[in-house]
C-alpha cells in the first residue's frame, strides 16, 4: 500500500466528491462558534466534521457510534479526518450544538444544484409520509395518566429533597458524617437527576394535547370572520326591528294628536308597547350582546383537549399517526416538496397526522428556500393529492398555479372510484381539474414526489434517531441535504480536475 493514505482511494471515490462540495459551502456559522480565547483543547476543523457527517450519511451511516467505528475501518473517513479517530461524543455534540448551521446546509446544497441547472421548476409536488420516532408506541399515555406521573415525580423529588435537607441539618448539628449516610446521600443524586428529567418530559407531554387542541391561525381567522358576520347580521336585524317599532310608535302618536285636535279623547286601538319593553327588541339586544363576545372568544380560543387524547412520554413532540401498512405508529408526518429528478425544495416535520393543514406551510417554506437559494425562474405548477384539499388553503393560495385533487386520485386519473363529487367550496378546483389540461398536468404528481420518498427511505429507512421537534427537524434537514448532495455528485465530473 502507498505510504500516503490519500493515495489509497481512486480520484472518483465518494470522499473526494464530498470534499469538493464542502469546499464550496459557507461554513462561517460553524467557525464563528469556536472559542478563540485559547482555553480548552484544540477543536476538530468544522470542514472535517461536516464532510465526515455528509460522507457517512451518504453511505447510510447515521449513528454517532457507527460513525466512530467507520473512522477505524473506512478509508474514506480516515482521509476526511486526517487519519484521526473521532469519538462518538464529539460527533453527537457537534450535531447538537450546530443544528441551525446544519439546517442552512440544505439551502446551500440546493443553491449549488440550481447553479448547475439541475433543478427544474416547471412543476413541483407536495406530499407527506410517516416516519417512526425514536419512541415506543406504548409510551403514549392519556392525560389522566400523565398527570398522575407528574404528581408521582413531584412527590418523590420532594421526599428526596427532604432527606437531603434532614441529612444536612444532622451534619450541622453533630459535626460528624457517618460513612453509610454519606454513601446513601450520594446515591440519591443520580435518582434525583432521572426524576427531574422524567418530570420535565411528563409536564411537556401533559401540555402537548392542550397545544394541539388549539386551532391553527387559518382556522382562527375563519372563525373570527364568521363571528363578525354574525354580529353584523344581528346589528342589522336589531336596527330593522327598532325602526319598525319606532314607526309604529310614531303612527300611534300621530293618530293620537289628530284625535285630540278633533276633540276626541284619544286614538283608536291599544297603544304600542314602549321601546324598552318590546319583547322582540329585548331578545335581539340580548342576542347581540352575546354575539359581540364571539369575535374576541374566537381570537383567543381556550383549548379543551379530549380526555382520550394521548401524548408520548419518551418524545412528547411525536404523535400516533396511521402507518403505511396499517395500524398506528409513534412518529412524525414528514412533508417534502419535490421538483424534477426528485430534487427536494423543502423537507419539514409536520405536527398533524393529517396533510390538510400542511399545504400552506409547505408552500411558504418552499418559496423561502427558492428565494434563499436564488433558483432561476419561478415555480410554474404546484401539485398535491386529495389529502391536502382545503377550502381555506385554496383561498389563501388563490394567486398560485395550484392543482389539488378534490375527489380521489383514482377518480382524477380516470379510474372508477367511490368519491367522485367535490365537497362544497371546492368546485372551482374541481372545474380546473376536469379540463384536459388539468388532467394532463395532475398526472405528473406521482412521478415527481413518490420516487423522492422511495429514494429517501431506501437509503435512510423509515426511522428517526433523535427526539424532540428541533432535533428531528435538524435530522430530516440533514437527510434532505444528503439526498440533494447525492444528486449533485452524480452530475459532477467523474475525475477530479
Amino acid at each position: 500500500m502507498p505510504r500516503d493514505v490519500r493515495n489509497w482511494l481512486p480520484p472518483e471515490h465518494l470522499c473526494w466528491k464530498v470534499l469538493d462540495v464542502v469546499e464550496l459551502l459557507d461554513l462561517s456559522a460553524f467557525e464563528n462558534s469556536c472559542r478563540s480565547d485559547g482555553r480548552g483543547g484544540a477543536a476538530y476543523p468544522p470542514t472535517s466534521l461536516v464532510a465526515l457527517l455528509l460522507y457517512c450519511y451518504s453511505k447510510g451511516i447515521r449513528s454517532s457510534r457507527h460513525i466512530e467505528q467507520a473512522c477505524w475501518d473506512d478509508v474514506g473517513c480516515r482521509i476526511l479526518t486526517g487519519n484521526r479517530r473521532v469519538d462518538h461524543s464529539t460527533v453527537a455534540r457537534f450535531v447538537q450544538r450546530h443544528r441551525a448551521a446544519l439546517n442552512s446546509l440544505f439551502v446551500q446544497v440546493l443553491a449549488l444544484c440550481g447553479r448547475r441547472g439541475l433543478v427544474g421548476l416547471s412543476a413541483v409536488a407536495v406530499d407527506g409520509s410517516p416516519m417512526a420516532a425514536n419512541a415506543s408506541r406504548d409510551a403514549s399515555q392519556r392525560l389522566q395518566r400523565l398527570q398522575e406521573t407528574v404528581s408521582r415525580c413531584e412527590r418523590e423529588i420532594n421526599a428526596l429533597m427532604e432527606d437531603v435537607v434532614d441529612h444536612a441539618l444532622n451534619i450541622e448539628a453533630d459535626g460528624t458524617v457517618l460513612q453509610g449516610d454519606s454513601e446513601s446521600t450520594c446515591d440519591n443524586w443520580p435518582r434525583l437527576s432521572r426524576l427531574c428529567d422524567r418530570l420535565a418530559r411528563a409536564r411537556l407531554a401533559r401540555d402537548r394535547p392542550r397545544e394541539r387542541a388549539m386551532p391553527s391561525p387559518t382556522e382562527i381567522r375563519i372563525k373570527v370572520e364568521a363571528a363578525e358576520r354574525m354580529v353584523a347580521r344581528a346589528e342589522k336585524r336589531l336596527a330593522a326591528e327598532t325602526a319598525a317599532h319606532q314607526e309604529k310608535l310614531n303612527k300611534y302618536e300621530l293618530r293620537a294628536r289628530e284625535d285630540r285636535a278633533a276633540g276626541r279623547r284619544g286614538a283608536n286601538g291599544r297603544p304600542p308597547v314602549p321601546m324598552e319593553h318590546k319583547t322582540v327588541l329585548i331578545r335581539q339586544r340580548e342576542r347581540l350582546t352575546r354575539m359581540r363576545a364571539w369575535p374576541e372568544r374566537a381570537r383567543t380560543p381556550r383549548p379543551a383537549p379530549s380526555p382520550e387524547s394521548r401524548a408520548c412520554l419518551s418524545d412528547p413532540d411525536s404523535r400516533l399517526i396511521p402507518g403505511k401498512r396499517g395500524g398506528y405508529l409513534q412518529g412524525y408526518n414528514i412533508q417534502i416538496t419535490c421538483a424534477r429528478r426528485q430534487f427536494l425544495l423543502a423537507i419539514e416535520a409536520h405536527d398533524n397526522p393529517s396533510d390538510r393543514t400542511a399545504l400552506l406551510p409547505m408552500v411558504k417554506k418552499t418559496q423561502q428556500n427558492h428565494q434563499a437559494a436564488e433558483l432561476p425562474g419561478d415555480i410554474e405548477l404546484w401539485l398535491a393529492d386529495s389529502g391536502y384539499a382545503s377550502s381555506a388553503a385554496f383561498e389563501a393560495l388563490a394567486d398560485l398555479p395550484l392543482l389539488v385533487s378534490v375527489t380521489s386520485d383514482a377518480d382524477q386519473a380516470g379510474f372508477p372510484a367511490k368519491r367522485q363529487q367535490a365537497p362544497a367550496g371546492q368546485q372551482d378546483m374541481a372545474a380546473r381539474l376536469a379540463t384536459p389540461t388539468g388532467r394532463t398536468q395532475y398526472r405528473q404528481r406521482s412521478a415527481l414526489v413518490e420516487p423522492g420518498f422511495a429514494q429517501l427511505f431506501q437509503r435512510f429507512g423509515r426511522h428517526l434517531d433523535y427526539r424532540g421537534r428541533q432535533a428531528v427537524d435538524a435530522e430530516i434537514k440533514l437527510l434532505g441535504t444528503v439526498h440533494n448532495l447525492s444528486k449533485l455528485i452524480s452530475h459532477m465530473p467523474k475525475n477530479r480536475s
